[in-house]
């Protein structure tokens, strides 16, 4: 099963933000080989502009190394953004999140906002894990 991360669930992870350990739990499955998780290369730009203000560039470089060495880092491209415009929605960065993981053959979208990514199998971390059968 491959499984994307959405960036608030990065963050979840590198900043220890309440209810990260739902999130710790889908890594724990990822170590066990039981899953892929990926996220896409504007999550960890993204994460890292948002984590190096809080731990600092230092701690946030090798953090942000050991996590995109250790999940699936997806390339995104023009076709994928031509697409994500062509698209309605409320939040654009989740749209090209969106086709980014369609286009990856992602199974599952973990996020905190599911509500943005309507007509997708997008769930929260919580709902993964009690739904997950792996």
């Amino acid at each position: 099963m491959k499984v994307f991360l959405d960036t608030n669930i990065v963050l979840d992870l590198l900043l220890q933000r309440p209810g990260y350990e739902e999130s710790a739990k889908i890594l724990e499955l990822q170590e066990q080989g039981k899953i892929r998780t990926c996220v896409s290369v504007l999550t960890m730009v993204n994460a890292a502009y948002i984590y190096r203000k809080s731990v600092g560039a230092t701690l946030a470089v090798v953090n942000l190394r050991y996590l995109s060495a250790f999940l699936e880092v997806l390339p995104m491209d023009n076709d994928m953004l031509q697409k994500a415009i062509s698209m309605e929605g409320p939040d654009f960065e989740d749209l090209f999140q969106a086709v980014c993981a369609s286009t990856n053959g992602c199974d599952v979208i973990i996020t905190r906002n599911t509500k943005d990514f309507k007509g997708l199998n997008a769930q929260t971390a919580t709902e993964f894990l009690s739904s997950y059968k792996g």
